[in-house]
């Protein structure tokens, strides 16, 4: 698996850009994480890549093939994005698990999909947490389930927005232990995390008229 990336720039409302010229590919079980301080685009990146947000400049391709390719629903079950807080949703989260089966997208690949209940057991969410309502769960729950469910479905790579942030020291050990088993690029404000699951980085700086990011380090 390889996903390229080549020159994504996303402008801003007002014509400046948010961000420019960010480029770097990624390898089956890298772990790029993205960092920086807040506003430079970190979310909006992980979207672009997604396809959920349009970028003005640049191109993406996974295994050589574009997005447009694949199809955008297709390439959205590949290349999956999980936000750092899901939208409270109606139901309950073994529902919503039920109905993603059901996306069109999603039906010939259902041979391969693993149960997010046994996912999310290692990060001690009980089973009867799946048949409770989204608005019962805690914000940490909900962080973990969601996780579960895009693993479930295993995309080849995960765009993971703060994927543990509302979580206790010790249960963000066991996720990060999880997620180091997938491809992902990871977006963090902690340094310590950074340092314990990436293989390289990105960092994200203020736009200023040239092309502010650092390159991909290894790390």
């Amino acid at each position: 698996m390889k996903l390229k990336i080549e020159d994504l720039s996303k402008l801003k409302p007002n014509g400046t850009y948010l961000f420019k010229d960010v480029s770097l590919i990624l390898y089956d079980n890298d772990i790029l994480t993205i960092s920086g301080p807040s506003g430079v685009g970190k979310t909006t990146l992980l979207k672009c890549i997604s396809q959920l947000a349009v970028y003005e400049e640049g191109s993406i391709f996974l295994d050589d093939k574009s997005p447009e390719e694949y199809g955008i629903p297709n390439w959205r079950t590949r290349v999956m994005y999980v936000p750092q807080r899901t939208p409270i949703m109606q139901g309950t989260p073994l529902e919503f698990h039920e109905n993603v089966l059901k996306f069109k997208s999603q039906q010939k690949d259902r041979y391969k999909y693993d149960d997010p209940v046994e996912i999310a057991e290692r990060w001690n969410i009980n089973r009867d947490l799946w048949e409770k309502s989204w608005n019962q769960l805690s914000g940490g729950e909900i962080q973990r389930i969601s996780l579960a469910i895009a693993l479930s479905c295993k995309p080849q790579i995960l765009l993971l927005d703060e994927p543990t942030s509302a979580l206790d020291p010790t249960t963000c050990l066991l996720v990060e232990t999880t997620l180091k088993e997938y491809t992902c690029i990871w977006v963090t404000h902690n340094m310590e995390q950074e340092k314990r699951v990436s293989n390289h980085r990105l960092v994200l700086n203020p736009y200023v008229g040239e092309n502010a990011n650092e390159a991909l380090i290894d790390v």
